[in-house]
């Protein structure tokens, strides 16, 4: 301990501190304007803050984010689809839980997906003074995060002394994809004194682009066979691919207060940004697996699960896929705060938010012919999953390389889009008690919203095109004279960086065949649908993925804060203590139930009859559903100073996180189930599925107690331990349900999302950070930051993410598997250097290994994500007082992502990912 007691002497002498005016800038101004918000702050606050324009530790706000105890890191654009990566990190969990609420500026904000949180990935990092996460909060703070609340804040001109102008600009090379982006960002900001009082303003643009290769090899669920009498567990299918991914995002600010006088103040902050990601993504995919011949030649582990061995007469497709998305959100904001007199402060706030969405998907998929009778046409592809990463070598003839060897097999397409508007009202009103008494404030404020929420989904619109191995018409191959030019042979250049051999090349539709819209693809390949049928592009919305609601909500709240210097001898304490009351109304549009009619004999049997006029009595309308509730959240926060540097903290509270908007969408599908053998038709019952408008929060009881030692301006150790008691977790269940339609009545058993069951979340948080100055010369610029966390779980419920899968629904209520997301252990360790001009980290994150999601898309089984460490780093130099220049380097290592799958008596090797090593050049000046 003795650097750290070096750091926590007697502050230096007057005289001693007017030799030198310190100004600190770089790491050690971040370090310190966070530690100083922590230690100052009167609940449990970690946060992030970008001294320098423009200069948040990471490249973005998810990587960003991660740095802080508590906080782990998605690395998949969705939970339900591992096999693609993200390029800046996707979700954000807080101690283990993705119910995140988040903020600009104590604000709402939200992505249109969804309705409640926001992609991180849409928010341009450039223009952010700072993050705050609070992992318990006061009664003052909007509700509405179990996991925490992530408060993004942007400048206002009176942060600023006076003038200021800030540019800077970075080009990021990608080295999987050889390919570097330029991004860049310019802020302005003012302030003038008038006789109308003091003006300021700011303005700042972000423009982003950036650029991520992807190359995976896989496969799919294990399923069961037997071999040599025994039960041998092999994969479905496997295969690889490639995705390139690109996002442009633009982002704009602006800020404008005015202070007329010491007795008003008035701010307007507006913002907007735009995000335009896409990627092209190529894939072959090797079927034939669990031929009986090959699985006999197949080498196993002493569990039976495959390790490796050849497929023979391997069913070879390859699809060419593209993906685009346009996602826009706007905030606009105005408060006002009048300080009536010395005791009274009263300030108003409006707000107004509104997010769009457009997402689409094409997939074209070519396949190689196999012709009846013919040896030697399909490759032999053989693999070997007894190393780090599979070798997989295509053996045999060399057709995977002639074009006329392959026909146009099938397409598919989907669409969504979604729209999400809220107005914000809040009052807040401030007393102040006199400086000598033990009551310190009391603060009252009330807050209402109104959100409407509209989602438009279209289903994966797959069929064929000519053929497929199992049938179809004619086959059409690519080397006929109309698609001549649609396709190209890609050879998987720079697979795996070089490290891998490249597993089998492919003939696969060009990028434009998919790049230009569904409606392109289909003029230039309707000709080729010789079966009589085939694909068409989707033009309409599932009436089960349309979704219209409104929620509104009232809320009211009181703090009183209090502290006393004397109340444990010399050891002050203070805190807040409050309540806070919310009220939700929810309602929805289009609430219907829609059967589906039978395939069945009503002439062997009298319940097909029935049935059938039953569906033929058409959708039943329920109209618009209305609900709504009231929660009651108090919340408790208490701190010790038991020295000037030494405090402890006590914080409970209750928080509630609302139930999705695409869980509580009215629709009901319901169907019946019929078998038929010979003559004989049975009636095996009718089922439906369905949202529930009826739901209400998750809620939990939340305790922390923490030790912070604050030895340093840039010098702490933090102990934090936390509990949640977690309860009406949301998951599926059937339920009894009878309905009539044209005369005919029928029970049904409706799978819906229901609240029920409870949990517990407990762990804690070290947190330690240093400069050690007391080094001599050169060394004294060193600095680490190091936290880590344990998380512990027992009980709860996965929810899946769509009612109407049976395979997600059975694999949430598995009792066997923990919850989505959660790693029991995480860690962050950082070296720094800041002297000389130098300004420099590399920064280690690791997280151990857990689930991803229960029932991941397409393989439908568990799939966890192995234990991932990424090394990550920059250097920055100051040439002058105005400018600097640096490297930034994102996984350094070249970590590759590991996922297995099934479920946890029997996990096997699943997916092996490599991602871009990116490396920026970066250039900042400030005025």
């Amino acid at each position: 301990m003795a650097p750290l007691t070096a750091l926590a002497q007697t502050a230096p002498t007057a005289e001693e501190t007017q030799v030198e005016e310190v100004v600190v800038t770089g790491q050690r101004a971040q370090i310190q304007s966070a530690q100083k918000i922590k230690q100052n702050a009167e609940v449990i606050v970690d946060s992030i803050t970008a001294v320098d324009i423009g200069a948040l530790p990471d490249r973005s706000v998810s990587e960003a984010l991660q740095r802080i105890s508590g906080i782990t890191l998605q690395r998949t654009n969705e939970a339900r689809d591992p096999a693609r990566m993200a390029a800046e990190g996707g979700g954000v969990a807080i101690r283990g839980l993705s119910w995140v609420r988040s903020e600009t500026n104590g604000r709402d904000i939200f992505s249109a997906k969804n309705g409640r949180g926001l992609s991180f990935e849409d928010v341009s990092a450039d223009l952010l003074a700072g993050v705050d996460v609070y992992k318990n909060p006061s009664s003052d703070m909007i509700e509405g995060g179990i996991g925490g609340t992530v408060n993004l804040r942007t400048r206002l001109p009176f942060d600023q002394k006076g003038r200021l102008l800030a540019f800077s600009g970075d080009y990021n090379y990608g080295e999987l994809q050889k390919k570097g982006y330029y991004s860049g960002n310019v802020i302005a900001s003012d302030r003038w004194d008038t006789k109308l009082g003091e003006f300021g303003a700011l303005i700042a643009y972000s423009y982003g682009s950036v650029g991520n290769r992807t190359n995976s090899i896989s496969v799919d669920r294990y399923d069961p066979m037997t071999v040599n009498g025994k039960t041998v567990y092999v994969p479905k299918a496997m295969g690889w691919r490639s995705v390139d991914w690109e996002q442009k995002r633009q982002s704009l600010a602006f800020a404008a207060q005015w202070r007329p006088n010491d007795k008003f103040e008035f701010s307007l902050q507006a913002m907007g940004s735009k995000a335009d990601p896409k990627d092209i993504e190529r894939a072959v995919l090797v079927e034939n697996t669990m031929n009986q011949t090959n699985a006999n030649g197949y080498t196993y582990n002493s569990a039976g699960v495959f390790t490796g061995g050849t497929v023979y007469d391997a069913q070879y497709t390859a699809d060419t896929r593209a993906g685009e998305g346009h996602k826009k959100t706007g905030d606009i904001a105005l408060n006002g705060k009048w300080f009536v007199n010395d005791a009274w402060t009263i300030s108003g706030d409006l707000q107004y938010v509104k997010s769009t969405s457009k997402t689409s998907s094409l997939t074209v998929f070519t396949q190689l012919q196999d012709v009846a009778g013919v040896d030697g046409d399909l490759p032999d592809v053989n693999w070997n999953l007894g190393t780090s990463v599979p070798t997989v070598t295509t053996l045999g003839g060399n057709n995977t390389y002639v074009k006329d060897q392959y026909y146009w097999g099938a397409a598919m397409d989907h669409i969504d889009e979604g729209e999400a508007s809220e107005k914000a009202a809040r009052l807040d009103v401030t007393y102040d008690f006199p400086e000598d008494g033990w009551l310190k404030s009391f603060r009252f404020g009330v807050r209402a919203t109104d959100k409407d929420f509209e989602t438009r989904e279209s289903g994966w619109n797959w069929s064929l095109l000519s053929a497929q191995y199992w049938g179809g018409g004619t086959p059409v191959y690519l080397n006929e004279s109309k698609t001549a030019n649609l396709t190209e042979l890609y050879t998987f250049k720079n697979f795996f960086g070089g490290d891998v051999r490249v597993p089998g090349v492919a003939w696969f539709p060009v990028a434009g065949v998919v790049t230009n819209g569904s409606q392109n693809a289909y003029d230039l390949l309707k000709h080729t649908e010789t079966a009589g049928w085939g694909w068409s592009p989707v033009t309409s919305f599932l009436d089960a993925n349309d979704n219209t609601q409104n929620e509104k909500t009232y809320a009211g709240y009181g703090l009183l804060r209090f502290g006393s210097d004397n109340l444990f001898g010399n050891m002050p304490l203070d805190g807040n203590i409050g309540v806070r009351v919310v009220k939700t109304e929810a309602s929805a549009d289009g609430g219907s139930i829609v059967p589906s009619s039978p395939t069945c004999d009503e002439l062997t049997n009298a319940t097909c009859a029935a049935a059938k006029a039953f569906a033929a009595g058409g959708t039943i309308v329920t109209g618009s559903t209305k609900s709504d509730y009231t929660d009651v959240l108090p919340s408790l926060n208490l701190r010790l100073h038991v020295t000037p540097q030494l405090q402890v903290r006590f914080a409970a509270s209750k928080a509630i996180v609302r139930p999705t908007l695409s869980q509580l969408q009215p629709y009901t599908a319901l169907g019946f189930d019929f078998t038929t053998s010979g003559t004989t038709t049975v009636y095996n019952g009718a089922t439906g599925t369905g949202g529930n408008p009826n739901l209400r929060p998750i809620k939990s009881d939340q305790f922390d107690l923490s030790a912070e030692w604050y030895f340093a301006p840039t010098g702490s150790l933090t102990f934090a331990v936390f509990r949640k008691n977690i309860k009406d977790y949301i998951f599926t269940d059937t339920g009894t349900e009878r309905y009539t339609s044209n005369g005919q009545t029928f029970d049904f058993e409706v799978m819906r999302y229901y609240n029920g069951d409870k949990g517990t979340v407990q762990g804690f948080e070290i947190g330690y950070q240093q400069f050690y100055d007391f080094l001599p010369g050169a060394l004294s610029g060193l600095g680490v930051q190091a936290n880590y966390t344990f998380i512990d779980n027992e009980g709860g419920r996965n929810t899946a993410a769509d009612v109407d899968d049976g395979n997600q629904t059975g694999a949430a209520n598995n009792a066997a598997l923990p919850l989505e997301g959660m790693s029991s252990r995480s860690y962050n360790v950082a070296v720094m250097y800041e002297k000389y001009g130098i300004s420099a980290r590399l920064a280690y994150n690791w997280r151990q290994r857990y689930l991803l999601t229960s029932s991941a898309a397409n393989v439908n089984a568990p799939v966890w994500s192995r234990d991932y460490g990424q090394l990550d780093g920059s250097i920055f130099y100051s040439i002058n007082k105005q400018y600097k220049i640096g490297v930034q380097a994102t996984n350094i290592l070249k970590e590759r992502t590991v996922l297995e799958v099934g479920n946890p008596d029997r996990v096997a090797p699943y997916n092996w990912v490599e991602t871009d090593r990116r490396v920026a050049v970066a250039l900042r000046a400030s005025f």
